[in-house]
């Protein structure tokens, strides 16, 4: 399919201005530039006396830019991709400590490691698949998919594979951020590169952590995480601790439950079980239809889309929407757990659907009430050689514990970040985080974070969210490029005015009822930081039109307007389309929210 244009850069058309019929002879006109309209010295041209001078060059011209990302996963290989589709003059390097692109969808290969989303949503507008295996598609098809989509559009030469980044810090001088990374093969030696602008797309799910229980690495038999989980880990026959309730957890038990001799699973904490979700797998020929005639395909992804886009409502507090669905998951978790009533009372939330992101669950209740099952409702006060200890007191043995106890969902940084003044994001975002529409922290000049706090992380396909935060970039980018701006910076006070509105709208939802959640870091009290308060088309629209005037500049010209040049657009001087506000309609476009 062909990749959707973003339509800030629509104008940009290559078309040469139409010659009328007529019959007096008109020397043609030549598409190709007559120059390259590439400015090396930044628009900062003056007079030898130091007054003002009008540079002697078209409106349009752009300056050479690198671009440093850090990752390799979804967002690194989406940015890659929108940089090569839709900026020029702009050198993209990502640099990534695995040793292969997918990032989440290559590290984590637990037993049932799947997507929590319909897949069909799971796709890049301009590689949508109509060909998964299953709904929920298991992470070796996303990974497979992701590959697929940077050898498809020969993205490979843009990422420095295992290449760790242990640094970054901002030039004020230079305006330039010096990056400091460490190849896998020579751990000894570190590198520095500098760029102009510098994206974090590590991702949200990547830190991964052990939890914090006295005497877990002095177990004599195995300990594993499930975000490193081994290879050769065989688990048949074996006595298992799973820890954890969430996602990860609620996948792997029903996958290990048939081979153990028993398994004890320690939930410290009530969460929801989703029932079984809208859509179902294609079959052959409707697979074949889509290939044949991908618009279908794209109207069925679009009405995947929509039922994700509805599901705010029941995130709302007191809805209609919200009560249904409490009552609806409670009957199926109910009805999951007959043969274990006991089990329902302990597992069952009080707090709403949603105030933990919900994870499908099929199989899950199955297997907790199988016979070599155990639902334990206690945490781990210590592990010792041979078994724990829970927290009321009782002592377990066991051969295998597995941690699936997730990730460090702090937004810190996993490196410094030294912005402006020497200060570190690590130390500015260690208590209560906060950026600009998920993107932008005060202090950090031509930084970029991809999905920061505040992003649309709970409902729907992160994939899609990727995609409208990068077009966003693009925009910033592309208008970074061509003015004579050498640095941007989020108004502090614009930080905390959206903060403060967040905070607010978001006592209007689910999310911050009393339940532990990543939304909140791990509390269950704490504010909801990972998220933005509305829907994803809120969020959407807030990004259709930049507001600019919420950021500080800095400028290579002593004047603002010295890109504006010599009165001509680049456009003219290269020959290209000259009436292109000509057309058989209202030609405004205006976004409608």
């Amino acid at each position: 399919m062909s990749p959707v244009a973003i339509q800030s850069l629509d104008i940009e058309d290559e078309l040469v201005t139409p010659q009328a019929p007529i019959k007096t002879k008109v020397a043609e006109q030549s598409s190709k530039p007559r120059f390259n309209p590439t400015v090396e010295d930044p628009f900062s041209e003056r007079n030898a006396d130091g007054s003002y001078k009008v540079l002697n060059q078209p409106l349009g011209m752009r300056r050479k830019l690198r671009v440093i990302c850090v990752g390799a996963g979804a967002s690194g290989i989406n940015m890659a991709y929108k940089v090569q589709s839709h900026l020029k003059d702009v050198e993209y390097v990502a640099y990534e400590k695995n040793s292969a692109v997918g990032g989440t969808w290559l590290e984590n290969t637990y037993p049932g490691v799947a997507c929590d989303t319909n897949s069909h949503g799971y796709a890049f507008t301009y590689r949508l698949k109509p060909d998964w295996s299953q709904v929920f598609s298991p992470g070796a098809e996303i990974e497979d998919y992701l590959q697929d989509v940077v050898d498809h559009f020969g993205l490979a030469k843009y990422f420095k594979l295992n290449h760790t980044v242990t640094g970054a810090t901002w030039d004020t001088e230079q305006a330039k951020w010096h990056v400091t990374i460490r190849p896998n093969d020579r751990p000894d030696e570190e590198l520095t590169d500098t760029c102009d602008v510098f994206i974090n797309a590590c991702g949200l799910l990547n830190n991964w952590k052990w939890p914090d229980i006295p005497g877990l690495h002095d177990f004599k038999g195995k300990v594993v995480h499930t975000a490193a989980w081994p290879s050769d880990l065989d688990l048949r026959g074996k006595k298992v601790a799973l820890i954890g309730i969430g996602s990860s957890a609620i996948q792997v038990l029903p996958q290990i439950q048939p081979i153990v001799e028993s398994c004890s699973i320690f939930i410290r904490s009530p969460t929801w079980v989703a029932p079984p979700r809208e859509g179902e797998i294609l079959t052959p020929d409707q697979v074949e239809r889509y290939r044949q005639h991908p618009e279908e395909h794209l109207e069925y992804c679009r009405d995947l889309e929509s039922l994700a886009n509805k599901r705010f409502a029941y995130i709302t507090r007191g809805s209609a929407d919200q009560k249904t669905l409490f009552e609806a998951w409670s009957k199926h978790m109910k009805d999951g757990l007959k043969s274990r009533p006991e089990y329902y009372g302990k597992l069952h939330p009080d707090f709403g659907v949603g105030c933990r992101r919900p994870t499908p669950g099929p199989g899950f209740l199955e297997a907790l009430t199988r016979p070599n099952v155990e639902a334990v409702f206690s945490g781990v006060d210590h592990v010792d050689e041979t078994g724990l200890t829970t927290s009321a007191g009782e002592r377990k043995e066991f051969d295998v514990i597995i941690c699936a106890t997730g990730f460090d969902v702090s937004f810190r940084p996993r490196f410094p970040v030294i912005g402006r003044e020497g200060i570190n994001l690590q130390k500015q975002w260690s208590q209560t985080p906060r950026a600009y529409l998920s993107m932008f922290a005060a202090n950090f000049p031509n930084y970029i974070t991809v999905l920061g706090p505040g992003a649309p992380s709970a409902q729907g396909s992160i994939i899609v969210s990727i995609e409208r935060i990068s077009d966003y970039i693009i925009k910033f980018i592309h208008r970074f490029q061509r003015e004579t701006i050498k640095t941007f910076e989020i108004d502090e006070k614009a930080v905390d005015e959206l903060a403060e509105h967040m905070e607010e709208q978001l006592k209007l939802t689910v999310w911050t009822d009393s339940c532990s959640s990543w939304f909140k870091n791990g509390s269950s009290k704490g504010p909801v930081i990972a998220l933005h308060p509305g829907g994803r088309l809120h969020f959407f629209s807030l990004l259709m039109d930049p507001r600019y005037e919420d950021f500080k500049y800095t400028y290579w010209n002593k004047n603002r307007y010295a890109y504006w040049g010599n009165g001509y657009t680049l456009r003219e001087v290269e020959g290209r389309n000259d009436t292109w506000y000509l057309r058989y309609a209202d030609g405004l476009q205006l976004h409608e929210f």
